[in-house]
């Protein structure tokens, strides 16, 4: 289960798990296709879906922020983009309705994706490519997993889920099953280090967990809980450290001792972390970013993205980049190793980018939408950095 130590980016937030598996194309959508010029050396025939419009709702609090208006309101009609040329991204599929429910988390395998949702579902997508040529996902399978799942990871021969009830439900290809119990509330992410899987739970605690082979079954051989003051939100290792974020910041954690040995500043929400040349690109939920030396001294610190508050991140090869999902629908990509926000687009109409991964090669990510929409993507890596 030891993870493959990659010269540009790894790490991850919430309901990320990395893996080598294909993303696929061709959807149901409707309205304007292959009429647009495509990204080089890239198939044509792109497919827009064209969401119906939600009707408003007279709650006599006024619009928005506007004069008058005291609620939230809802957001804002965009258009939605398929085709990003100032980034050579272009989407290739999207799946309506793929969950009945928000979609929490995505997961690569080597031969298909994994989709969890808040419908309580989990599902297996094959990866192949339709006449036009996009890739192409279709469902082959679909198992209830009788709570909500937050985050997944692809593991060797094994798939975990982690729950909202605090346990982590194992599947192996071979069948076998396992069923991890320990955390008092829901498990938000997980990792693998060395043959150990790592869990960080809405408990406030980290857990480390070792399969026993004579048995077959795994078993914690540690909890962290010291040092970590908040919910925990994603994990990364860099170097000899775990780094953990939270609901109040991060929190440095010696390996070897597993001990905290260094609170990082500033004490805010943690939306997903990234380790990239040594360094840990920290992404907090405001929108706002850091990054930090292995030591967790402080290098760069950058404002809140236009784009608003982020509720996901994932690191892409091609480019490479940083992709952040937002509140509002947008995704923003952020250019590596000069930290610069290249450009931000709509990919969701009035929906939440609910969590982002990306496949480590070819540019290939997916996305899953609060509305339980699943769209693929891919950077062809035409245009200049």
């Amino acid at each position: 289960m030891a993870n493959k130590k990659k010269n540009k980016a790894g790490g991850g937030g919430k309901g990320g798990g990395k893996g080598n598996g294909r993303g696929g194309g061709g959807g149901r959508g409707r309205g304007r296709g292959g009429q647009d010029r495509q990204p080089q050396g890239q198939p044509g025939g792109l497919v827009r879906k064209v969401q119906k419009e939600k009707p408003k709702r007279d709650s006599g609090r006024g619009k928005g922020r506007g004069k008058g208006g005291s609620g939230a309101g809802p957001l804002p009609k965009a258009e939605v983009q398929t085709i990003v040329r100032e980034d050579g991204m272009f989407r290739h599929q999207e799946i309506v309705r793929a969950h009945t429910d928000a979609i929490m988390s995505v997961v690569m395998a080597a031969d298909c994706i994994y989709t969890a949702s808040r419908d309580k579902n989990l599902k297996r997508w094959k990866v192949g490519k339709n006449p036009s040529g996009h890739f192409e996902l279709t469902p082959e399978l679909e198992v209830p997993l009788g709570e909500v799942c937050w985050c997944l990871i692809s593991a060797g021969e094994w798939l975990f889920c982690g729950l909202g009830d605090g346990s982590i439900k194992g599947f192996m290809k071979t069948g076998q099953e396992a069923m991890l119990k320990g955390h008092t509330k829901r498990v938000s992410c997980l990792l693998t280090h060395q043959h150990v899987l790592l869990s960080g739970g809405s408990d406030g605690s980290v857990r480390c967990w070792q399969m026993d082979a004579a048995a077959q079954t795994f078993g914690c051989t540690h909890a962290i809980t010291e040092g970590l003051s908040s919910a925990v939100t994603a994990m990364c290792v860099l170097g000899e450290h775990l780094w953990v974020g939270g609901t109040s910041g991060v929190t440095i954690v010696d390996l070897a001792s597993l001990k905290a040995v260094h609170q990082v500043e500033p004490k805010k929400f943690v939306a997903g972390l990234l380790a990239f040349e040594g360094h840990m690109i920290v992404v907090y939920a405001d929108g706002s970013m850091c990054i930090f030396d292995a030591h967790g001294a402080k290098k760069l610190e950058q404002q809140a993205l236009p784009a608003g508050p982020v509720l996901c991140m994932a690191g892409l090869d091609s480019g490479p980049r940083v992709l952040c999902g937002h509140s509002k629908g947008q995704v923003s990509s952020i250019t590596l190793p000069m930290f610069v926000l290249k450009t931000h687009w709509q990919v969701l109409e009035r929906c939440k980018v609910q969590t982002l991964a990306a496949a480590g090669h070819d540019g290939i990510f997916v996305l899953g939408a609060e509305n339980g929409n699943l769209q693929l993507w891919q950077r062809d890596g035409s245009v200049d950095v």
